[in-house]
């Protein structure tokens, strides 16, 4: 019996302890020893992007498409189609591409030395095999790794691209039905990123969102953003009137008292997930309904995936989201 017991710990051991040891260390080899996922060495004139990692405080050079499976790793959800997980790989090559030094980008603005950096609310996120190991699990690791690969593999070197440049292809999680045109967030018309229609998003987790304020706190915050406001501050909600809605459906401009405001305002100003917003007076309590989740433009990442189910190609899921595009292969 003892000797049963001993080797029952024994292989614990080694499953718990030993084997992710040892897949960390031979993933992260194939990451920054230069070798790519079958071991071989890569060659010199191999595309890399200087990476910062936020996490190191420095900048370490990753094969392209190494870096770019830890981008889909950390941007969509491993489970989601292999499709959707293909257009989600050609959007992070064409959005580091453009930035390549090598190339004539223009580089991280934050890291003077990088191509991009490591934070998804300035470039985009990007995970190492030992964070991707942690997040899904030794178990989970093979499948979702060898899938993430099969992705970024079967479309190396595929970039997006608008009258002959790589664009700039923005991404969010939840359009919520409809995607924005985008001078309607950012001021900027950009004639590849146009308003379509996005349907099959109600997967996701964050398609509605419900956030209860105190009314105290709406007010306080309302205050502080603009001291001169004119608002009443027992029925702060009474004073609101939504002025002009995007294409996309989401508030564009909204009337708080005295002032006219954007919708970008108010969500960032109140932490919502979007600025397809409705209020309502709960008591004391304003209550905030959202539908979708992130700025709305570009690729629908939850809309991608309904295509993928649908039966759609990541060549058909990369024309739908992002207007008059070519997809090439680059040498």
């Amino acid at each position: 019996m003892k000797n049963i017991a001993y080797c029952i710990i024994f292989f614990m051991f080694l499953l718990v302890i030993v084997l992710p040891a040892a897949i960390v260390r031979s993933c992260s080899s194939r990451l920054y020893e230069g070798l790519d996922e079958k071991g071989k060495i890569v060659k010199p004139q191999e595309l890399t992007v200087s990476l910062y990692i936020t996490s190191k405080n420095r900048i370490e050079k990753i094969p392209l498409e190494e870096y770019v499976k830890g981008v889909v790793a950390a941007e969509m959800p491993a489970s989601f189609k292999i499709e959707a997980l293909k257009a989600q790989a050609v959007a992070a090559r064409t959005y580091v591409y453009k930035r390549m030094r090598s190339k004539g980008g223009t580089g991280c603005s934050l890291q003077k030395e990088a191509d991009v950096c490591d934070d998804p609310t300035h470039c985009q996120a990007w995970i190492s095999t030992s964070q991707m190991l942690k997040k899904w699990g030794i178990f989970a690791f093979y499948h979702y790794y060898s899938k993430i690969s099969q992705a970024v593999n079967s479309t190396s070197g595929i970039i997006i691209f608008y009258q002959g440049e790589p664009i700039d292809p923005l991404f969010h999680s939840t359009s919520g039905g409809k995607t924005e045109n985008s001078e309607d967030v950012w001021g900027n018309f950009v004639p590849y990123l146009r308003s379509v229609i996005s349907p099959g998003e109600e997967s996701s987790p964050k398609f509605i969102a419900i956030k209860h304020l105190p009314v105290s706190e709406v007010v306080s915050k309302i205050r502080q953003k603009w001291p001169d406001i004119s608002i009443d501050p027992q029925r702060p909600e009474s004073q609101w009137e939504i002025i002009e809605r995007s294409e996309g459906g989401r508030i564009k401009k909204m009337r708080i008292g005295n002032r006219i405001v954007s919708g970008t305002e108010i969500r960032e100003l109140f932490e919502l997930n979007s600025t397809n917003f409705k209020w309502e007076r709960n008591k004391d309590q304003i209550k905030f309904t959202t539908i979708g989740y992130g700025h709305g433009v570009g690729l629908s990442q939850y809309g991608a995936n309904a295509m993928a189910e649908r039966g759609a190609s990541f060549v058909d899921i990369l024309k739908h989201y992002y207007t008059g595009i070519e997809i090439k292969k680059i040498n």
